[in-house]
């Protein structure tokens, strides 16, 4: 959250671009469907250990532990994205809506009472 405005919520998200494809509408005018997706850090995997349990067997299983996250596919990763939003515009939406986006580009997205704004990054 970036913070609170005369007593108004106001919160910013991080998001990326993950697909633009052309669609058409179901009277036949064509269109965009633009995904956005958040793109979060991986929280740390902890690996408890019995307490009873000897300090070096205790680092050994944590060890093992490890390698094989790393083994798995996506397992060294650091981050995970989160399907966040998706538009379908007509151009003549996408282009009053002042957006001109790619894949991979990053936005800001503001919300606010009511409103979004997106700012490129």
């Amino acid at each position: 959250m970036k913070g609170v405005r005369l007593g108004m919520l106001t919160t910013t998200i991080r998001l990326k671009v993950s697909s633009v494809r052309g669609v058409q509408d179901p009277e036949g005018r064509g269109g965009y469907r633009i995904e956005f997706v958040e793109v979060r850090a991986k929280p740390p995997v902890v690996i408890p250990t019995p307490s009873e349990m000897p300090k070096e067997v205790s680092s050994m299983v944590v060890q093992i532990s490890k390698g094989i996250q790393h083994a798995i596919p996506g397992g060294r990763k650091k981050q995970y994205e989160l399907q966040k939003l998706a538009f379908l515009f007509t151009a003549e939406e996408l282009e009053a809506f002042a957006l001109k986006p790619y894949p991979n580009q990053i936005y800001e997205l503001t919300i606010s009472t009511g409103s979004l704004a997106f700012q490129q990054v």
